[in-house]
């Protein structure tokens, strides 16, 4: 089994961006909100496989009059879209959950933020 991390954050950063627009580990500086980060990926190695828990931190503009509603939508497309989603890269293949959805209180008050907790089961071939 040879571990791939890089190829795994790409297929899972890809695969988040087909829904929301997203990066990996630093907020965007040309995207409109709402928009997504994947941060906080640990790897934890299994018998067969490994199992990556991540974040998707989710921003939306809390000045827009709309703005909890975007987000939450936001949140839910994210759910519904990766939850028992395939990812895929050469020499890797993996299955995505969903582990919990919270509030979190961020210095910048005109940013509204949620995060989603997820895990992947990973297999490498």
């Amino acid at each position: 089994m040879k571990v791939n991390t890089e190829a795994f954050i790409k297929a899972l950063t890809e695969r988040v961006n087909s829904i929301l627009p997203t990066t990996y580990d630093e907020a965007p500086t040309k995207t409109a909100f709402p928009y997504a980060v994947v941060s906080g990926i640990n790897i934890i190695d299994l018998e067969s496989g490994d199992l990556a828990s991540f974040y998707i931190d989710v921003w939306a503009d809390e000045k827009k009059p709309e703005a909890t509603v975007e987000l939450e939508r936001a949140c839910d497309n994210l759910r519904n879209g990766l939850y028992n989603a395939i990812i895929a890269a050469p020499g890797l293949y993996g299955h995505i959950g969903f582990d919990n959805q919270n509030t979190v209180a961020d210095s910048e008050f005109d940013i509204a933020h949620r995060r989603l907790s997820m895990s992947a089961r990973l297999f490498y071939y």
